[in-house]
């Protein structure tokens, strides 16, 4: 080898070496940045005239497993669907408590059979009457608060979801432009390292609100779809709107989120959403709390019939304890939790006798409408079917406490979900920090190994300037 292809293959060697130390030294720079991979220096032996010279340095590249990376995502959208629906129904559960909770329907259904009963020993005194009264209003409370809490979730759920389309319309926009620049410099040979680290940060945004699927066209630019195939970003990204609803009631119909692709009328693709907040929001908004609402009403309704008309032996007591908003007696279930209420024109004589029907006390003292009410109480009715409960056989208090149960289980079984998925996710984003992020020791040793190539290509460039020294010290 000539000096001169020594020069030449040295200051190559120095100038490759320069370069992946700083490679190096930024991959521990910015360790700790969000979404950040480990970025690997490219070399390659540059040949002439068969013989390998110099070295040639590529574009920079970066490290990652794109198959464990698309796990991650999916895990994501899981993971953060869970948390949703997981949050949602904690906070209902501190609403409605558990079933011995004095404060839960159970027991204000419990309150209200002990008022009965103690009217029953003393059916002539105003007070025991007027606890009675108290106790069915303390019921009649209840059912209102829970049912407003009901719709107050649905309410919140369906602002949440207009706060998530935000978030996917401003992902899907910064990955558009992302796709544009990585375009430009790869049509030139440039690194796009860092701008595909910069769209992998906005894509999990992405899936943390929605299920997507991701593929890479050959100019790097990356198409968007939901999981059912829906593109959300080809060439442009799409536009997602929702419109929330200022009064949430009891069988409202919330709207859809609309998706705007710029050539059709906007359509809805609320059936898209499988995985993710949007998905947990629209369940919560649409299937769970509307569930909740229709065991509420199931129970008001039936409370309303049994308290309408009481048999007492071969006798019948108009009573009408509850009514709705109209003081009337519906004639459904939908909604009525929202609006049961003591009938506003009861009065202590109504205890005895009620209000029409058949029925004649014998006096002051006759109990016989408190133990009719006492032994309704005691027997099993047929409620309004509802998915989850026994609607063909409980007792009043039975369904309550059925009711809180089965919104405790449905927490219980999100929050274990929310806990195992979790914990997969958990692995899949430590086996991808393993593959695909920076690990400081490695980097440090490799700092070391290319000090030391840096220092042999300069000692090589003194050797060869202190031969051309020495040449043209003789040639003098």
């Amino acid at each position: 080898m000539s000096l001169f292809n020594a020069i030449s293959s040295a200051r190559s060697g120095l100038i490759a070496t320069q370069s992946s130390i700083d490679v190096a030294s930024r991959n521990i720079a910015s360790a700790s940045v969000e979404g950040y991979t480990r970025k690997v220096q490219e070399t390659s032996s540059r040949v002439v005239d068969g013989r390998g010279g110099t070295v040639r340095v590529e574009e920079v590249t970066r490290s990652v497993n794109a198959q464990l990376l698309r796990d991650v995502r999916e895990q994501t959208a899981v993971v953060e669907e869970l948390t949703v629906i997981e949050d949602f129904l904690s906070r209902f559960e501190l609403q409605f408590g558990r079933p011995e909770d004095s404060s839960s329907i159970s027991s204000k259904i419990t309150d209200l059979k002990q008022a009965f009963q103690a009217l029953a020993t003393n059916p002539d005194q105003s007070t025991a009457q007027n606890d009675v009264i108290r106790a069915a209003e303390e019921v009649a409370r209840s059912l209102n608060d829970l049912s407003s809490h009901v719709q107050s979730l649905r309410a919140e759920a369906d602002q949440r979801i207009s706060d998530s389309v935000t978030v996917i319309n401003e992902a899907l926009q910064n990955i558009e432009t992302l796709n544009t620049e990585i375009g430009a410099r790869k049509t030139v040979g440039q690194s796009t390292a860092d701008l595909e680290d910069q769209r992998d940060v906005w894509v999990k945004r992405l899936s943390e609100q929605m299920d997507v699927r991701t593929f890479e066209r050959s100019d790097g630019r990356l198409s968007v779809m939901t999981g059912d195939s829906q593109f959300l970003l080809d060439q442009e990204a799409v536009t997602l709107s929702f419109t929330t609803t200022t009064n949430v009631a009891p069988g409202s119909v919330l709207n859809d989120v609309l998706l705007d692709n710029g050539y059709m009328a906007p359509f809805s693709i609320s059936g898209s959403f499988s995985d993710g907040r949007v998905s947990g929001l629209l369940q919560l908004r649409d299937t769970i709390m509307p569930l909740a609402q229709e065991q509420l009403d199931s129970l008001a309704f039936e409370l309303a019939q049994q308290f309408d008309a009481i048999t007492v032996g071969a006798t019948t007591a108009d009573l009408e304890l509850f009514t709705d908003a109209a003081d009337l007696v519906p004639g459904a279930s939908a909604g009525f939790a929202a609006t049961i209420q003591v009938r506003s024109t009861l009065a202590g004589a109504d205890l005895r006798d009620g209000i029409g029907g058949t029925f004649a006390s014998t006096g002051a003292s006759d109990s016989s409408l408190p133990l009719a009410i006492i032994n309704m109480f005691d027997t099993k009715q047929a409620f309004v079917a509802v998915t989850g409960l026994n609607s063909t056989s409980s007792t009043l208090e039975e369904f309550a406490a059925e009711f809180i149960s089965y919104q405790a289980n449905q927490a219980a079984d999100y929050e274990s979900q929310l806990d195992f998925q979790g914990q997969i996710r958990g692995l899949l984003e430590e086996r991808l920090r393993d593959e695909s992020g920076v690990n400081l020791d490695e980097e440090l040793a490799s700092l070391i190994q290319l000090e030391a190539a840096f220092a042999a290509s300069a000692r090589v460039l003194s050797s060869v300037q202190q031969a051309l020294d020495e040449l043209l010290g003789a040639v003098r």
